[in-house]
């Protein structure tokens, strides 16, 4: 599970914010993003998508792609 690696991620890293979305409760957020497959990561700057990410990765490549 890709949340706990995040989580820990999340923790060392104090210049990105980090947000858990529920695509069953956010349908539109999930629709926005396009996001079909769980686990996805989108990471936004400006208020535009910059990275994606799919699929389980390790904490290492978490916080390359948060530093992106």
């Amino acid at each position: 599970m890709l949340r706990p690696v995040v989580s820990k991620v999340s923790e060392q890293l104090d210049t990105v914010d980090f947000y858990y979305v529920d695509v069953d409760e956010s349908s539109d957020l999930a629709q926005k993003f396009e996001v079909q497959s769980i686990p996805t990561m989108v990471l936004v700057k400006d208020g535009e998508e910059v990275n994606r990410s799919v699929g389980f990765i390790p904490e290492e490549q978490v916080t390359e792609f948060a530093q992106s």
